[in-house]
């Protein structure tokens, strides 16, 4: 199968779409990974990731924002903010597995492909520009990226793999998520843990959703809705103005 030019560039520009997150343990050392990505909205600069992986009352979680000669740059969010869904007509409130921080608006990162001679393919994380109002379609073609299996080789190094994920087809949307079909059989959930909260994108570079879970079984991956919650946004924007 031959791959276009012009897909083989869109799946280099995922690469850059996905901002790593990860929380320190109490030495220093990261114990927690997952995901998240940047857009600017009314102004505004927000980190988003998904709840089950920034848990709440969780702290010390920074933004890697790629390394340097004095060593790894890093954001650390003064708090997250979580929702939650009250239905008429029952007492208990629902959590919805999304998350958002604002950040500085001058707030950046660059990616690298790092060894250890060296990092390499650096370039600037892209930031998203976005109405937070694009759905996936049936005959969109979606992918996201991610870093997995970190492997500590001394205190201060840490490696993954860096992996980009394309070729999803959306199939429906359930609740808060929309669900695409993985192009080939689900690897287990291993195999993409810490890519929860990474941009879920289509070909025009839009973000649609955030990698929430998956099914082995179905051979899919669920991505929260920005769509659906883009009123705790525009809520946001308007009390903190």
């Amino acid at each position: 199968m031959t791959i276009s030019a012009q897909t083989l560039e869109w799946l280099e520009w995922v690469k850059i779409t996905s901002f790593p997150l990860r929380r320190l343990g109490s030495t220093g050392t990261p114990v927690e990974f997952a995901s998240g990505c940047l857009i600017d909205y009314r102004g505004r600069r927000f980190l988003l990731s998904v709840q089950h992986a920034i848990a709440q009352q969780s702290k010390d979680w920074i933004v890697d924002l790629g390394q340097s000669s004095k060593g790894t740059e890093y954001y650390k969010p003064s708090s997250f903010n979580y929702l939650a869904e009250l239905t008429r007509g029952i007492s208990s409130l629902r959590n919805i597995d999304f998350c958002y921080a604002e950040v500085p608006a001058d707030l950046t990162g660059v990616y690298q492909h790092a060894t250890p001679r060296g990092a390499f393919d650096e370039r600037p994380r892209h930031i998203f520009q976005s109405n937070l109002d694009d759905s996936p379609t049936i005959n969109g073609t979606y992918a996201f990226s991610g870093e997995i299996k970190p492997e500590q080789h001394t205190p201060e190094i840490m490696a993954f793999e860096k992996h980009v994920y394309p070729g999803l087809r959306y199939q429906r949307t359930e609740g808060d998520f929309h669900v695409f079909k993985l192009p080939v059989e689900h690897p287990g959930h291993e195999h993409f843990r810490a890519c929860s909260g990474a941009p879920i994108v289509d070909k025009n570079r839009k973000v649609v959703a955030l990698v929430c879970c998956g099914s082995v079984e179905e051979g899919t991956i669920s991505g929260v809705s920005l769509a659906r919650y883009k009123f705790a946004f525009d809520f946001f924007c308007e009390m903190f103005s």
